[in-house]
């Protein structure tokens, strides 16, 4: 059965939302159906050619969303078979039930401000992957969404600065968002989360609850405005603002 805890302070945690990312195809993050409900979507495209991976960016002022596909299928087997981090069942989530999702933390402690752009510090720390810490029962439970903590070193506080005017285009969107204040996860399965994604749940850095189907509710600037932008069925993304 799917179990909660009571929150406690988000303040006494010390860790912090640094991305999301939701596995798709390329169609359909290149279909850019975020874009046209009013995101700016950056014209970087990553591209991971040892892992056999590509991704699409959307930055926020203390985010990221990132929307990532396999490009190269035999690359991504050989990159992520031995370690099961990544598996093919969350790119194919409607047939397997897998959670799409995934939480890169960061630390909330702040590092000095980085001159590279997001580009090259992706590139520049590719060896710094095996410091990503996963939880193994995290990793292995598919219905859930995957979480793992990043070096400080490739972090969005460590480069972002948004009183640069290449960095505010970035975060400059038509729907007039900021910030993104709330995450709540809906899984399609009732067992018990594993501890990594309970201790989230526990300090309030995202909320999981039961539903039919997975889905990620994104809030932004505690949905002052009070509207609703529904991705489906492109993308299992709902907006609130």
């Amino acid at each position: 059965m799917l179990t909660s805890s009571p929150q406690v302070s988000v303040n006494s945690f010390i860790l912090e939302v640094d991305h999301i990312f939701v596995c798709t195809t390329k169609y359909v993050a290149e279909a850019l159906v975020l874009q046209e409900l009013g995101l700016h979507c950056s014209s970087c495209l990553v591209r991971r050619v040892e892992q056999g991976t590509a991704s699409r960016i959307i930055f926020f002022e203390n985010t990221y969303l990132e929307l990532i596909w396999v490009e190269d299928e035999r690359a991504f087997e050989r990159h992520f078979g031995c370690n099961g981090i990544h598996t093919l069942a969350r790119f194919d989530w409607q047939r397997t039930g897998a959670s799409p999702f995934g939480f890169g933390l960061r630390s909330k402690f702040r590092t000095a401000k980085s001159p590279l752009s997001f580009r090259q510090r992706r590139i520049e720390n590719t060896r710094s992957d095996l410091s990503v810490r996963f939880a193994t029962p995290n990793v292995v439970s598919l219905e859930e969404p995957i979480c793992f903590v990043i070096p400080n070193s490739i972090a969005l506080t460590t480069w972002f600065n948004a009183s640069l005017p290449e960095h505010q285009q970035l975060i400059s969107h038509p729907l007039g968002v900021n910030k993104l204040t709330g995450v709540k996860v809906t899984v399609s399965s009732d067992r018990s989360l594993s501890r990594a994604i309970s201790l989230l749940c526990l300090h309030g850095i995202v909320t999981i609850e039961k539903g039919t189907s997975p889905l990620l509710e994104l809030t932004f600037d505690s949905e002052i405005r009070g509207k609703i932008l529904d991705a489906r069925p492109i993308l299992p993304i709902l907006l609130k603002y």
